[in-house]
């Protein structure tokens, strides 16, 4: 709430200053800037708006379902994930991933558990791909398996630097490490 109410000052602060002048970006968004420069335009945290938030929040939520083991709550935890992934305003440099999400989203409400991970895994290769892409609104931390699939490896996202595995759950859960820290922009 209160990054919310701060953005919301500078975002009055940056239009009033320009005289209410506004620009589009390559995004398709109003930018507010005064002398018509692109590097002066807001930076790319401000694409994070509450549809990604929600798709994270709902994504780790998921997560914390396959670290319990908890297939049932995986599948019903993921047709909200379908419904954040559908109200993503992705650009369209983004478009192309927001599809892989929901493909992967959709995948993760039936199968066992099994077939769940699996679509996680995919899930989230793209979602560190989106999030990279359009900015998080907090830090996040990309974890590794190496001994999933056959010692292939998997990746995840977590708000913790915590190892809790969702590719192996109780049966392997400490299992990974921390390979990268994805700031909140």
């Amino acid at each position: 709430m209160k990054k919310t109410l701060v953005f919301l000052l500078a975002l009055s602060i940056a239009i009033f200053s320009c005289g209410g002048k506004t620009e589009e970006n390559h995004e398709g968004h109003n930018m507010e800037h005064s002398s018509g420069h692109e590097s002066e335009a807001t930076p790319t945290a401000t694409s994070v708006n509450n549809s990604t938030s929600a798709m994270i929040d709902v994504y780790l939520a998921v997560k914390d379902a396959l670290v319990a083991d908890d297939q049932a709550t995986a599948a019903s935890k993921s047709q909200a994930l379908v419904t954040a992934i559908q109200g993503f305003e992705a650009t369209s440099t983004a478009e192309e991933l927001k599809g892989k999400l929901l493909a992967e989203a959709q995948k993760l409400a039936s199968g066992d558990i099994a077939a769940q991970r699996e679509s996680f895994q995919a899930l989230s290769v793209s979602m560190k791909e989106l999030v990279k892409m359009v900015g998080t609104d907090r830090t996040l931390y990309q974890q590794y398996c190496p001994m999933y699939k056959n010692n292939t490896g998997g990746i995840w996202l977590s708000a913790s630097e915590d190892i809790k595995n969702p590719l192996f759950g109780s049966s392997m859960l400490t299992c990974g490490k921390v390979e990268e820290t994805i700031a909140m922009n």
